[in-house]
């Protein structure tokens, strides 16, 4: 276990990158992918690596294989492609089960304290996040969406006042950061985000633990619902 887990994440991370090249028009529908020599000093990983990101690749629809010719980019429209690389937070039902375990016990706790504690700084902080995210999700502007949803919940647990609990967040920040920029990509999540903050945001404000905490497991049990309904439309198709 100690051992295979390392070049896990790193055909992961490879797996990863390259579909940011066909994302950002590097490659298209048809274009023949670098060899995987090339990839691999590219990327400057191990063959190894990406000979396991390709076969995830393939697997997902995403690029083609051929014998004897080399690896080509699938046709974009094909749904697969649309849904980009999932990482694996994302398409492995017991690891996303336990992360939104996790966000449950730390967050809903953390919105009740911040309900009590948050001084007039830290709520304007969460309404300005709270803003900026409803602003992202009309321009569409994805990386935005990303980052003002974990600022926001960060927020959140800033003013609950308990250090332990942002230091306990922060450590996971990159693994929350890859699950919300895909999560972007699954339909009617992002009204249900600002919906839930808009919530969540309003009993902070009020002073009401009760409701903030009830607001932060709601939002959070939904958005749970929708990320796994989406994951298993996909492992079906």
């Amino acid at each position: 276990m100690f051992y295979s887990q390392p070049k896990t994440s790193v055909a992961e991370e490879t797996a990863r990158q390259i579909v940011e090249m066909i994302r950002n028009g590097r490659y298209s529908s048809g274009d023949q992918l670098p060899g995987e020599r090339q990839l691999s000093k590219d990327l400057q990983v191990g063959r190894t690596s990406v000979r396991e990101a390709i076969r995830r690749l393939e697997a997902m629809g995403l690029v083609e294989v051929q014998q004897g010719r080399g690896t080509f980019v699938n046709d974009p429209s094909n749904r697969t492609l649309q849904t980009t690389l999932t990482p694996h937070i994302l398409t492995n039902q017991q690891k996303l089960d336990e992360l939104f375990e996790l966000r449950q016990i730390v967050e809903t706790a953390a919105a009740a304290r911040a309900a009590e504690r948050a001084n007039a700084s830290q709520i304007e902080a969460m309404r300005y996040w709270a803003q900026t995210i409803e602003t992202a999700v009309a321009r569409q502007e994805a990386a935005m969406i990303v980052t003002a949803d974990i600022e926001f919940h960060r927020q959140i647990i800033l003013a609950s006042g308990n250090n332990t609990l942002v230091d306990l967040m922060d450590s996971i920040v990159d693994l929350l950061r890859d699950m919300r920029h895909d999560s972007t990509l699954i339909p009617n999540l992002l009204p249900e985000i600002v919906r839930g903050h808009r919530e969540i945001l309003t009993a902070v404000e009020n002073k009401n633990s009760l409701a903030a905490a009830d607001a932060m497991r709601r939002h959070l049990t939904d958005v749970a619902g929708r990320v796994k309904e989406f994951w298993q439309t996909q492992v079906a198709e």
